[in-house]
């Protein structure tokens, strides 16, 4: 999905650069270049937290349930990442 990602933004800057009155402002694509590097941050993340509950590397259901709000959590940022390309789409 970072592929895809970083593909759409290139796509959008490609266009923003065509047009003559540029429509994304710098700030917005510096912020966006800054999400996509936390995105792929972000995705690993979510695998070391996959991995410990799929391993069963959790000593008590507090920790259990603690490894379940993270992943929580990191699925509302993935949910996040992706709505802020979109809005850059829109």
């Amino acid at each position: 999905m970072h592929e895809e990602l970083s593909k759409t933004l290139d796509i959008i800057l490609n266009l923003n650069n065509a047009c003559a009155k540029k429509i994304i402002t710098q700030e917005e694509i510096n912020e966006q270049k800054d999400n996509l590097e936390d995105y792929k941050i972000m995705f690993f993340e979510i695998e070391n937290i996959l991995s410990k509950i799929e391993r069963d590397d959790l000593d008590s259901v507090d920790d259990t349930v603690e490894a379940l709000v993270q992943l929580h959590l990191k699925y509302s940022d993935y949910i996040w990442h992706i709505d802020q390309m979109h809005e850059l789409v829109k």
